[in-house]
């Protein structure tokens, strides 16, 4: 290459890196899911050239068809749901995807879906609250049995790191299919256990998640 073309090549380089940039992190065109103040639940998803936009979850006996507004926008709006933790996915074309606008996801096996949460109730202990927050660490070990490396989970109260008492142990082992982050991630063992913790529910502890597939 030409030292004179250097410079422009360069810049071509450095713009289109910062346009992709751009594109990577800019916000989502729209908000999904929307919770409204009566406990309805309004889900979005811009694509203008599907033929068919449906939304699934734990809330719906079967999915439901969304309608697509002038703005290439696919809308559906749920009756009223009760406080809870609720789980879905989108249907596009036949093919089942997460919201593109909802980072909040919880894993069940192999399958990924979005999450929200329906405020009230009991219901609050599974939120990120403004309360002290424990730690969540993966550890890998051998395990002579099985003559392989193995990893768990461990949840940690407020404080541990830097504290010398010592605590009760909680053993959570997860259903069929599940693994060592079966209890973290669709049990929402953090949450629940900072809350409880902060509230005087429940003494400090630690929680160990193992993986009980041999």
């Amino acid at each position: 290459m030409k030292k004179s073309a250097l410079p422009a090549a360069l810049l071509l380089f450095a713009g289109s890196f910062m346009s992709a940039q751009q594109a990577l992190w800019q916000h989502a065109p729209v908000t999904s899911p929307e919770i409204n103040p009566d406990t309805t639940v309004t889900f979005r998803m811009v694509a203008p050239h599907a033929k068919k936009v449906s939304v699934t979850g734990d809330f719906l006996t079967a999915p439901a068809d969304m309608s697509l507004n002038t703005e290439g926008v696919w809308e559906f709006t749920t009756d009223k749901l009760s406080p809870e933790l609720y789980s879905y996915n989108f249907i596009v074309d036949d093919v089942k995807i997460n919201d593109p606008s909802n980072v909040y996801l919880s894993r069940d096996i192999a399958s990924l879906s979005n999450i929200f949460i329906i405020p009230g109730g009991y219901v609050g202990d599974y939120a990120v609250n403004d309360v002290p927050h424990g730690s969540v660490t993966r550890v890998w070990y051998d395990s002579p049995a099985l003559d392989m490396k193995r990893r768990m989970t461990i949840y940690t109260p407020p404080g541990y790191e830097g504290g010398t008492e010592k605590y009760p142990v909680l053993y959570l082992l997860h259903g069929m299919g599940g693994d060592e982050e079966a209890w973290i991630s669709l049990g929402r063992t953090a949450q629940i256990l900072d809350n409880l913790i902060a509230s005087g529910k429940a003494e400090p502890m630690i929680v160990v998640m193992p993986n009980g597939n041999a």
